[in-house]
């Protein structure tokens, strides 16, 4: 595999808070990495970064080998795409007019639709199977909708790394399967590389490749999905006793909290 992201030590301080400290992964082309930790340890902070949003305080980010901030932000527009933790139900726009508005790291102000901009929308629809809503207001789409109709954005992107910042956390259990199994077609069919921010410590296990593990700011672990769930470990990460037990189905350790007093 080819490596796509590299970071070196990366740290972020915003005045006398550091948020971020000697943060160290690579990942590769087609790679899926989930990061999981407790509240304030730093992964949407690390997504921002990757963005470009963000100014690196220490350390190097490199995206295809070359320091993220050396890109534009149209340049990095063009290979990253991003689906926010917060709902676009209050966006005042169709969910055509939406999706189309993800074509813009191709355009210039006076430039037109082109029939590749229609191509990126149809296979964003035809993918998420959001095409049927083309014509609604966002503000009338269910959360589970709405979710789908933001990939679909990410999708008409073009962009070969995604990220999500807890893309399910706001869904019933249905529409988190419904999703879970989108992002998972879209890495293993269509070798888009994610990385996804996630509180679902069952679903990282099980479903990424790598788990990067934050807790104030510093990697507590990083290494192959399905060797993180461990009880010191998950005690250390998050300060909880938890049980475990086996998929009934797949055999699977499965990881539940322990609520006993």
């Amino acid at each position: 595999m080819s490596l796509l992201i590299q970071s070196h030590d990366l740290s972020l301080s915003i005045g006398n808070k550091t948020l971020l400290n000697n943060i160290s992964f690579e990942v590769n082309k087609g790679d899926y990495l989930c990061i999981v930790g407790p509240n304030g340890a730093g992964k949407s902070s690390l997504l921002k970064l990757l963005m470009g949003i963000l100014p690196i305080s220490e350390g190097n980010l490199l995206l295809n080998n070359k320091l993220v901030s050396a890109y534009s932000q149209k340049q990095l527009a063009q290979l990253i795409s991003y689906v926010p933790q917060s709902s676009g139900r209050q966006l005042p726009f169709s969910v055509a007019e939406f999706v189309k508005m993800a074509r813009y790291p191709f355009h210039s102000a006076l430039s037109d639709w082109q029939p590749a901009d229609q191509q990126a929308l149809e296979n964003a629809f035809d993918i998420t199977d959001t095409g049927q809503f083309s014509s609604r207001q966002m503000s009338t789409l269910s959360g589970g909708e709405c979710q789908r109709v933001m990939i679909a954005a990410a999708l008409c992107q073009q962009s070969p790394i995604l990220l999500l910042d807890e893309p399910t956390s706001f869904l019933d259990p249905h529409h988190q399967v419904e999703v879970h199994r989108l992002i998972r077609t879209l890495n293993q069919q269509h070798q888009i590389t994610i990385i996804e921010v996630s509180h679902d410590l069952n679903h990282a296990s099980q479903h990424s490749k790598q788990i990067l593990a934050l807790k104030g700011g510093e990697t507590l672990w990083l290494g192959q999905a399905d060797k993180f769930l461990e009880a010191k470990r998950l005690h250390a990460l998050y300060d909880q006793d938890f049980i475990f037990l086996d998929h009934p189905q797949t055999g699977a350790k499965i990881a539940l909290p322990d609520e006993q007093l």
